[in-house]
């Protein structure tokens, strides 16, 4: 099983760390952040990944290459413009096969992803309870309705999900969201399993984030 990692989004919100530097590879106890994240997929045994990078993909490309450095194996697919989480995919269709775990670069978890896939085996999303905001609502272990905008719902999205290759057929060309238009079409039918886990994991995505993963991190790999 493919695993699909979301790597091309700009980071703005790290301000001038990812002018030059892609915000995957901010280093981290002398590691890009995303070495950490391949190796949690590969530690479970999953080692067949799709970067889908945009902004400097070079860099991810001359670091990471096919993957054999680190046992695994690892092929490309390059946005030339902002298309979104769903372009992005909608583009590398042809390389994800016909079932894949769709994740995040700039996120971080311990977990049993083996175990995941093989409980699931249609399209699942892995949710935490809500601390501020939320975007899930769950019932009977479904998610009954994804909304980013809807932030009094209980659940938000944990960062990982596995998904059937015909969730791509949702997805319009051009510019789109997949959270928003694949998690809630399948939700709105009966047919998005949830999954609820804790809030154990790691993020990159704001400075205070990043400060509580470098604590957090520094020294466990050298």
């Amino acid at each position: 099983m493919k695993v699909a990692i979301l790597a091309g989004g700009l980071g703005t919100r790290l301000g001038e760390i990812t002018r030059d530097v892609p915000k995957p590879m901010i280093e981290i106890g002398g590691h890009p952040f995303l070495e950490y994240v391949v190796d949690s997929f590969a530690f479970r045994g999953l080692q067949d990944f799709v970067f889908l990078t945009g902004h400097r993909s070079d860099a991810i490309e001359e670091h990471f290459g096919d993957g054999s450095r680190f046992g695994v194996s690892i092929e490309y697919s390059r946005e030339k413009d902002l298309i979104g989480t769903g372009g992005a995919v909608r583009q590398a269709r042809h390389l994800l096969g016909d079932r894949f775990i769709l994740t995040y670069a700039d996120v971080l978890r311990r977990f049993d992803y083996d175990r995941f896939v093989r409980q699931h085996p249609a399209h699942c999303l892995a949710v935490y309870p809500r601390r501020t905001e939320g975007n899930t609502a769950v019932a009977s272990g479904r998610v009954t309705r994804f909304d980013k905008s809807a932030s009094e719902l209980p659940f938000v999205d944990a960062g990982f999900s596995v998904l059937k290759a015909e969730v791509i057929d949702l997805l319009p060309e051009g510019r789109s969201s997949l959270e928003q238009t694949v998690y809630r079409a399948l939700a709105e039918k009966g047919e998005l399993e949830a999954e609820i886990v804790d809030y154990d994991f790691y993020d990159i995505g704001t400075m205070a984030e990043l400060a509580r993963t470098r604590a957090a991190l520094e020294g466990r790999r050298k």
